[in-house]
């Protein structure tokens, strides 16, 4: 049986009664001990799903190994056995057979962007490199134009990979598979202190010597989407207050290592870039700025988990939205922020 660690996520400080009950629903949970497998005769489609002998592989994907989400293990099913029904025996979707002696290995899986890059992908790399295990990693040809993927794969100079062009799959005799966690804020704070331990002790001598400021705001001016509506008025009210307005978009992978290294209070809405937070030192003070969510099963709040189990000081508060109030889509919606609100939460973490 799969052992198993009850994790227990204090509530933020600053929570007031609206919210306290959504914390505390979401203040514990299981999180299972993974490891590195070892599988047979394994069909990868492009996107990292696993399908051996006509099943899903256990936690080779989010949501695929728990009731947390069914619909995902369903939905997955259904595309990577129609993936390896027509490039097995049709002519519309390739697939490459690697049936030599190498064991193959991947670390990416459906759910990508900046942030399962630095919690899940290299947290699985890591996993690999410590099994001790000699490997070839499946390396999706569209990692050559993602620069963070780039910078981040140079500290590992004898990784070893095979280029997967887009949109092929792959038949694999001998696949290692280092598990993916059952759903995305399920977080492992040893796992997540593994990334910033070998992340922060390779920064470049060039950027560890610059100057870098100990307040900042990280804005989301040049995002599509999520951004906030009155920021003009947030950042002359954080400036006031010694805060420095900085853009991930702007900064090499490095740039923003070596600067959540030197944040001691940090204000950011809700993103893929607060994945930077694991490289943050333990008491950085995170204020994040939420969405105001109707129902209350949509809120994930992986930030405030990460923060938690790395030691940083967490604080919240929540905006209301800007346009369309459906919560299926109120991820890509802007937010207004309230500066009385705000301000008084910032007057509270400087004061502490």
């Amino acid at each position: 049986m799969r052992k198993k660690q009850k994790i227990h996520i204090p509530i933020p400080t600053n929570i007031d009664d609206t919210y306290k009950t959504l914390y505390e629903q979401k203040s514990s949970y299981m999180c299972p001990e993974l490891g590195v497998k070892r599988y047979k005769n394994v069909f990868v489609s492009h996107e990292g799903l696993c399908l051996q002998y006509f099943r899903l592989l256990p936690y080779s994907s989010f949501n695929i190994c728990t009731s947390y989400d069914k619909s995902f293990g369903w939905q997955y099913y259904r595309l990577v056995i129609e993936q390896y029904l027509v490039s097995t025996y049709g002519k519309s979707l390739k697939k490459i057979i690697l049936d030599d002696g190498t064991n193959y290995a991947l670390i990416h899986t459906k759910w990508e962007n900046y942030s399962f890059w630095i919690t899940s992908s290299l947290v699985r790399l890591l996993m690999l490199q410590n099994s001790g295990e000699d490997f070839t990693l499946l390396y999706p040809e569209e990692w050559d134009n993602v620069a963070y993927i780039q910078e981040t794969l140079k500290i590992f100079p004898n990784l070893k990979y095979k280029r997967i062009p887009e949109g092929v799959h792959i038949q694999v005799k001998n696949l290692l598979l280092p598990e993916v966690r059952p759903f995305t804020a399920c977080f492992n704070g040893e796992e997540l202190q593994m990334v910033h331990d070998y992340i922060v002790a390779r920064i470049p001598e060039e950027y560890k010597s610059r100057t870098y400021t100990e307040r900042i705001y990280v804005t989301r001016t040049k995002a599509k989407y999520r951004k906030i509506a009155n920021e003009q008025e947030v950042v002359a009210l954080l400036e006031k207050y010694g805060f420095s307005v900085i853009d991930f978009d702007d900064m090499t992978f490095w740039e923003q290592v070596a600067q959540m290294q030197a944040a001691k209070y940090i204000v950011a809405i809700h993103g893929a870039g607060m994945a930077n937070i694991v490289f943050a030192n333990p008491k950085t003070k995170i204020l994040e700025l939420l969405h105001e969510y109707k129902s209350p099963s949509a809120y994930r709040l992986p930030y405030w988990v990460a923060s938690s189990l790395t030691g940083k000081e967490y604080r919240c508060t929540f905006s209301k939205l800007v346009g369309n109030k459906d919560d299926s889509i109120i991820i890509s919606n802007d937010l207004f922020v309230n500066l009385f609100i705000l301000e008084n939460h910032i007057k509270q973490m400087l004061a502490e």
